[in-house]
C-alpha cells in the first residue's frame, strides 16, 4: 500500500507538471507524424527514381534553408514579447505588427527576386548538374512562401500555447499531404515526379494554412505599433543574419556534395538525413513547448538547472532513439522494403545521427541569447562557423564524398555547441554576480 501511495503521488505530481503535460501531448503526436514520414519513405523510394528522389530532396533543402532566412527572424520577437504582454489587446497588436512586418518584407523580396530573374543566378550557383529550372520555378516560389507562412503560424500556436491546434494542424498536414501526393505519383507515372510532388505538397500546405490561420487572425488587433516594430526588428535582424550564414552551415554539405557527386549520392545522403532528421524534428516540438516555460522563468539559476536536466534527458532519449532508427532502417534494407540501391545510407546514418543529436541540444544554450537580448552574438557566431564549414567541406567532401559531407555536419554542430556553451556560461556567471 505504501509503495502504491508513493507511486500514485509521484504520478500525480508528474501529471500536474505543465511542461511534462505539454511535452507528451505535443511530442507524442509529433513522433507519430514524423514516424509516419519514415514509414512512408519506402513508398516514395519506389514511386520515384533514385535521381528524382535525390533532386527532389536537394530542392526541398534549398526551399527550407531559404525560408528560414525569409521569415526575417520575426518568430523570435513573437516568442519573446508575447508573454511580456498581459492582456489580449497588447498581444493582438503585437501579432498584427509582426505579421504586417512579415508581409511588408517577404512579398517585395520575392517579387524582386523573381521579376528581375535573380533566382536564375542563384540556381546557377547552387546546381552544377543541369536541371530544367524553368519547369520548377513557380512550384519553388510557392513552396518558399508557404514554408514561411506555415513556420510562423506554427510558432504562433506554440507561443500562445494552443497545443490542440498544433496537434490538429500536424495531423491534417500529414494525412492530406501523403494520401494525395502518393495517389498523384501513382496515377500520373509519366509526369515529372519532382514537380508533381512539390506542387501537391505545398498546394495542400497552403490550403490548410488558410483554414488554420483563422485562429491567428481572430486574435489580431489591427493597430500597427511603431514601438513594437522597432523592438522586434532590433531583436530579429541578428537572427536573420545568422540564418543567412545558416545557408552555408545547414546547406553547405549538400551544396558541395552536389558539386563533387551526383544525384544518386544525394539520394543516399538524403535518405540517411531523412531518418536522422527525426531527432531535430522532435526537438523542434520540445523547443516550442519549452520556450514559453523558459521565458516565463525569471530566476536565471533556476532556469539553468532546468535546462541542464532537460538536456541530460534529451541526450539519453535521442541516443536510444538513434539506435532504434539504425536498427529499423537495417531491417527495411534486409527485407528489401527499402531497395538495395540505397545500401550506402545505413553507413552514413550513424554519423548523421551524432550530428543531429548535437544539433538538437545547441538551441537549449542559444535560447539564452534571446533571454539576455543579445541576439547579435548569433550573427558573429554564424560568420565564424561559415568559415569553418567552408574549409571543412573543401577538405573532406571532394575526398570522402557522402562520408565527408556527414563529417562536415558533425563538425559544424560540434563547434556551434562548444562556442555557445562557453559564451552562455560566461554571460550567466556575470549576470549572477551582478544580482548577488
Amino acid at each position: 500500500m505504501k509503495v502504491a501511495r508513493l507511486l500514485n503521488g509521484f504520478s500525480l505530481k508528474y501529471r500536474e507538471n505543465i511542461l511534462h503535460k505539454r511535452f507528451f501531448t505535443v511530442v507524442s503526436i509529433d513522433i507519430l507524424v514524423k514516424l509516419s514520414g519514415i514509414i512512408l519513405l519506402p513508398v516514395y523510394l519506389r514511386l520515384m527514381t533514385q535521381e528524382e528522389y535525390g533532386l527532389y530532396n536537394y530542392i526541398l533543402s534549398i526551399i527550407l534553408t531559404f525560408s528560414l532566412v525569409l521569415n526575417f527572424g520575426l518568430y523570435i520577437p513573437l516568442a519573446k514579447f508575447y508573454h511580456d504582454y498581459k492582456d489580449a489587446l497588447q498581444k493582438g497588436k503585437l501579432l498584427f505588427t509582426l505579421f504586417s512586418l512579415l508581409a511588408m518584407a517577404l512579398f517585395p523580396v520575392i517579387f524582386i527576386i523573381y521579376f528581375f530573374g535573380f533566382d536564375y543566378k542563384i540556381v546557377d550557383i547552387l546546381f552544377k548538374h543541369e536541371i530544367n529550372y524553368g519547369h520548377y520555378r513557380v512550384a519553388i516560389m510557392m513552396a518558399i512562401i508557404v514554408s514561411v507562412l506555415n513556420f510562423m503560424l506554427t510558432s504562433f500556436f506554440f507561443t500562445s500555447e494552443k497545443i490542440n491546434r498544433v496537434k490538429s494542424y500536424n495531423v491534417w498536414r500529414i494525412i492530406c499531404i501523403n494520401i494525395i501526393t502518393i495517389a498523384l505519383l501513382y496515377f500520373f507515372k509519366d509526369n515529372d515526379k519532382v514537380e508533381l510532388r512539390l506542387i501537391s505538397t505545398y498546394l495542400i500546405e497552403f490550403i490548410l494554412f488558410l483554414f488554420f490561420s483563422y485562429f491567428l487572425f481572430a486574435e489580431f488587433i489591427r493597430v500597427f505599433s511603431n514601438k513594437t516594430a522597432a523592438s522586434s526588428i532590433k531583436l530579429a535582424v541578428p537572427v536573420m543574419l545568422s540564418a543567412i550564414f545558416g545557408i552555408v552551415i545547414n546547406f553547405g554539405d549538400k551544396f558541395f556534395l552536389e558539386k563533387y557527386g551526383n544525384f544518386k549520392d544525394l539520394s543516399n545522403y538524403f535518405l540517411a538525413a531523412s531518418c536522422a532528421g527525426l531527432i531535430p524534428l522532435i526537438f523542434t516540438s520540445v523547443q516550442n513547448v519549452w520556450l514559453p516555460v523558459f521565458f516565463k522563468e525569471k530566476d536565471l539559476a533556476a532556469n539553468f538547472l532546468k535546462t541542464k536536466k532537460l538536456m541530460g534527458r534529451l541526450v539519453l532519449a535521442f541516443l536510444l532513439l538513434g539506435a532504434s532508427i539504425v536498427g529499423f532502417v537495417k531491417i527495411l534494407l534486409v527485407f528489401n522494403i527499402i531497395p538495395s540501391k540505397y545500401d550506402q545510407a545505413i553507413f552514413i546514418l550513424p554519423i548523421l545521427l551524432v550530428s543531429q543529436i548535437i544539433s538538437a541540444i545547441v538551441p537549449l544554450y542559444s535560447n539564452y541569447l534571446i533571454y539576455f537580448e543579445k541576439t547579435y552574438i548569433v550573427a558573429y557566431t554564424g560568420f565564424f562557423i561559415c568559415v569553418i564549414i567552408y574549409a571543412a567541406s573543401m577538405l573532406l567532401i571532394p575526398r570522402f564524398g557522402v562520408y565527408g559531407a556527414a563529417l562536415v555536419s558533425v563538425i559544424s554542430n560540434l563547434v556551434y555547441f562548444i562556442i555557445y556553451y562557453f559564451i552562455i556560461t560566461n554571460l550567466a556567471s556575470k549576470h549572477l554576480r551582478t544580482i548577488s
